[in-house]
């Protein structure tokens, strides 16, 4: 009689179990066309036919495939030196701000790690607030001018090179190490800094390529501070390009007044690097976020 309850029980359980899992597989495939169809739709305006598009979108709002498939537009603007220009700019603002946001968190955390070290709750306390206390536009810009960084390329990547957020994560990652580890380096001789290198480096790869993707997208797609201090229009990265172009045109129904000119074939050539790169360190940011936070 006990037996046959308990099974009873269990296929309760396991038909609750399964209608869960539907219900939770149905809502993530719904949020996931939600969020795709945007990008989706991009991709469909930038490589449509003007004339065919636009009566689409007249007697269609909902579109799932191209409208007369021609790339023009996307070879119009991989021909134009300026889009290479600002895309370089871009690849250099991305690679050299992330490698300068990296080296001020990871030294931060590992600082913060440390256990014994006086005045480490000060310290903490004072990173964290940096979270919720943030000085605003015009004090920042006040700043960068005060600071003689207005229109350098050093007034967009010094302001805004550190996050607290990360820091947090790299500092959780770092004192999940063993002590051990770390008495045994010091007894070896190791100076903080090889400590550093050879130990905590290496055993953070997840959190610190995680941090490192937060810091470049952040990066590639900042377009307002880059748009307000980089004044010269030869040192403006893509993103701003991209801004004053969907400005400059309209709606989506107004793209192709110029006929040669698509800002939705620009974005496409804007976000393929990151859709491209995102993939192959997926694993390491699903690891980094969740170990780096329960630990």
């Amino acid at each position: 009689m006990k037996m046959s309850l308990n099974l009873q029980d269990f296929k309760k359980k396991l038909t609750v179990d399964n209608i869960l899992g539907i219900v939770n597989n149905v809502l993530l495939i719904v949020l996931s066309i939600i969020m795709l169809y945007p990008i989706l739709y991009i991709f469909i305006t930038a490589v449509s036919d003007p004339q065919s598009f636009t009566n689409a979108v007249n007697h269609n709002k909902l579109l799932l495939f191209p409208q007369g498939f021609t790339a023009e537009f996307l070879v119009e603007h991989l021909k134009s030196i300026e889009i290479w220009r600002a895309y370089g700019n871009t690849v250099l603002y991305t690679l050299l701000g992330t490698a300068i946001s990296l080296f001020l968190s990871i030294t931060c955390a590992y600082v913060l790690s440390r256990k014994g070290l006086k005045a480490i709750k000060v310290m903490s306390i004072i990173v964290v607030l940096t979270m919720w206390l943030k000085p605003g536009m015009i004090a920042t810009y006040t700043n960068i001018l005060n600071l003689g960084l207005l229109g350098s390329i050093f007034g967009i990547l010094l302001p805004f090179a550190f996050s607290a957020y990360n820091v947090i994560l790299l500092r959780t990652y770092f004192a999940a190490i063993p002590q051990d580890i770390d008495e045994s380096a010091q007894i070896d001789g190791a100076s903080h800094f090889r400590m550093l290198t050879s130990i905590y480096i290496p055993a953070s790869g997840p959190a610190i390529t995680t941090v490192g993707l937060f810091y470049a997208i952040e990066r590639w797609n900042g377009y307002f501070w880059a748009e307000l201090v980089l004044t010269d229009p030869n040192k403006q990265p893509l993103q701003v390009v991209v801004k004053k172009m969907l400005e400059n045109q309209g709606d989506a129904g107004g793209l192709f007044n110029n006929g040669t000119v698509s800002a939705f074939a620009l974005i496409i050539i804007a976000i393929v690097p990151i859709m491209l790169i995102f993939p192959f360190i997926q694993k390491y940011f699903k690891k980094g976020v969740m170990v780096g936070s329960v630990k």
